[in-house]
């Protein structure tokens, strides 16, 4: 039997045993390949993050500021934004296949949506434009559950989702976003 074969008939009998949450997991997987951020060996131990392929990032990273937000992040990235920069910040050995449009300098998340803050029912009632979090996200649970972090947490797998199918340009979630799309995907947490 060819090895394609084999390896679609391994998969189509992979994916009849999962859920379909399991299922959505694997939507991007015949694009990196999940070795490009999971190994079974020679892992790197991080607490939550399972079977790891690389390193979080060592870069100091000028963080997004402005006289209108009014979170308050943290003073450099935290979380799962650290693994993503640690292939996104150039640094990683194993993010040769990126291509340099998709690598953050050390002042580019200055002028980036901020991450690392947290964003919980204070921040909204503060801003007064965003949604509380508690309320229905449009991806299936509420905002704080589909996309904040365990620590209620805007990082990057707030709006980038390297594991589900229902992904556009630059792996953001959703199928109605960005310029000329609409602004679906922003209106999941803010009211404006």
């Amino acid at each position: 039997m060819k090895p394609n074969l084999v390896k679609l008939r391994l998969l189509l009998f992979l994916v009849s045993s999962l859920a379909p949450t399991a299922v959505m997991a694997l939507g991007h997987t015949y694009l990196f390949g999940c070795d490009a951020c999971h190994t079974p060996h020679n892992v790197e131990t991080l607490p939550g993050v399972p079977l790891w392929n690389g390193s979080e990032t060592t870069a100091t990273f000028v963080m997004y500021s402005s006289d209108t937000f009014q979170g308050t992040a943290d003073g450099q990235p935290s979380g799962d934004s650290r693994l993503c920069l640690g292939c996104h910040d150039g640094s990683n050995s194993n993010s040769g296949w990126m291509s340099p449009e998709h690598s953050f300098g050390t002042g580019e998340l200055a002028s980036s949506h901020p991450i690392s803050f947290v964003y919980d029912s204070a921040l909204a009632a503060k801003d007064g434009a965003l949604k509380n979090p508690s309320e229905e996200s449009m991806l299936g649970g509420t905002i704080l559950e589909d996309l904040l972090d365990p620590e209620s947490k805007v990082q990057c797998g707030s709006c980038h989702d390297v594991h589900s199918s229902s992904v556009g340009d630059s792996l953001l979630r959703g199928y109605d976003y960005g310029s000329g799309h609409g602004p679906g995907l922003c209106r999941i947490c803010h009211i404006k």
